[in-house]
């Protein structure tokens, strides 16, 4: 036991430490969580195989016979970059905003930065033979854009920071969410379990480049809009889920999480609508899981993402902008009804199988195709959040060690996905004239430990 406790306090330590990156895949959200699951492109919220189901439905937990401890890591990339096609906005003696990398200010930009480290840790404990405990440390979500001036016409930067702030000249932004969900599950039955997880949350944010939108400050003074430095802020939120085996063949799971409420963001009060919040939106997992054969198991999940619950996300651009303009201070960036990336909610289909060729090895793949939130005239706000990925295809395995140590691998591509403008307003150069697009890939690999 000596061993065990040593183990999971090092494991515990060694994922809290290491660094987040992004994960804007469905949204800014995670295709799945666990090595297992990512493998099925994110299914099997209704197949408990690890310790990490605890992300997907919390009533899975209960089904692990055994103590176990999973810990690992992925290694993401994600190619982001956006086109501007017009050489001149609607209003004269302006550059079009996205400023690109040519020298009539037209060309495509690439974001820097494409290689992002995601830890992840899980432990689960029988209590005895209808109750268990858990608990998960995950990135819950995070997205990161870097567009240097360098790049760009005359160093301008993206949205012209140069201009404005000659040190704000470079654009982006990068933020970070990791959740710690504790968790209790039970059998009420022999065939159906219930749980409950609290989730402790944490994000991180910082943006540059942005500064030249000062304008658009509902308070008159964008001194809390860009270039502010990282800031952390702390939430919490809830996760019930409950799992049913229909018989030996098909189960059934289904769970729900509320929305992350974060504090807000004193330093960027006057970009996120509300004076800076930004929570995680709710979001539900209905799945099954069919035994096909006795050595193959399909898996479907349907997952919906309430976007469009949380104002920061939400909030239309264009009209809000417009309205901004005509001196309705409370549609101007940070305000009650502030700008916002008019992101709608999100529903994603996953596919999973999964083969166990032999004893000591299991083969998975999957597919996933959700559509992407972000509107078309929303574009020029979301150069800096491209997140576009609708498709997402992932092999995966689990090779025994031995008799309680396990490997598992999974691998993801997310073919590249892009959205033209529907630009209405004259700082762009106009309707199509901006495209931003994204592909990307993940390779993740876990240690499993039965005791």
């Amino acid at each position: 036991m000596r061993f065990h406790r040593s183990t999971l306090t090092a494991s515990l330590i060694l994922a809290m430490t290491m660094p987040l990156g992004a994960q804007a895949t469905n949204g800014y959200m995670s295709h799945g969580f666990g090595t297992k699951s990512k493998g099925m492109a994110g299914a099997g919220s209704a197949l408990p195989q690890d310790a990490m189901i605890s992300a997907s439905n919390v009533a899975g937990v209960v089904w692990l016979s055994e103590q176990r401890l999973d810990i690992g890591a992925s290694l993401f990339s994600p190619h982001r970059n956006y086109t501007q096609h017009a050489s001149e906005s609607g209003i004269p003696g302006n550059p079009p905003i996205p400023i690109g990398s040519e020298a009539d200010f037209t060309g495509t930009v690439d974001s820097d930065k494409e290689l992002f480290l995601i830890p992840h840790f899980a432990y689960s404990r029988p209590l005895d033979d209808v109750s268990a405990i858990g608990v998960s440390l995950y990135g819950n979500g995070g997205m990161n854009t870097t567009y240097r001036s360098e790049d760009t016409t005359m160093r301008l930067g993206t949205y012209g920071g140069a201009m404005a702030q000659p040190s704000d000249s470079n654009a982006g932004v990068d933020l970070s969410q990791l959740a710690l969900n504790l968790n209790y599950s039970r059998k009420l039955t022999d065939d159906f379990s219930v749980g409950a997880g609290l989730i402790l949350a944490y994000q991180s944010f910082k943006a540059k480049g942005l500064s030249s939108l000062g304008s658009l400050a509902a308070d008159g003074n964008p001194d809390n809009l860009s270039s502010r430095g990282r800031e952390g802020v702390f939430g919490w939120g809830l996760q019930v889920g409950a799992l049913w085996q229909l018989n030996e063949r098909l189960s059934l799971g289904a769970a729900y999480q509320t929305q992350v409420d974060f504090e807000r963001f004193d330093k960027y009060s006057d970009l996120f609508a509300e004076d800076g919040d930004l929570d995680a939106p709710a979001l539900v997992n209905i799945g099954l899981a069919f035994k096909a054969r006795p050595d193959l198991t399909l898996a479907f999940d349907v997952q919906h993402i309430w976007y469009g619950d949380v104002d920061a996300l939400s909030n239309d651009m264009t009209k809000n902008i417009m309205l901004c303009m005509q001196g309705y201070t409370a549609h101007c960036l940070g305000s009650s009804q502030g700008v916002g990336f008019g992101w709608r909610d999100m529903t994603v289909y996953k596919f999973g199988a999964q083969w166990a060729m032999r004893p000591d090895l299991t083969l998975r793949a999957g597919y996933s195709y959700g559509k992407q939130p972000v509107p078309a005239d929303g574009v020029l706000f979301n150069v800096v959040a491209p997140a576009v990925i609708e498709h997402h295809f992932t092999l995966g395995l689990t090779k025994e060690l031995s008799k309680r140590t396990e490997l598992s691998l999974a691998a993801m591509y997310a073919p590249k996905s892009d959205l033209d403008c529907g630009c209405l307003l004259p700082l762009s150069g106009g309707p199509e004239s901006i495209n931003i697009a994204m592909d990307q890939w993940e390779l993740e690999l876990s240690f499993g430990l039965r005791f």
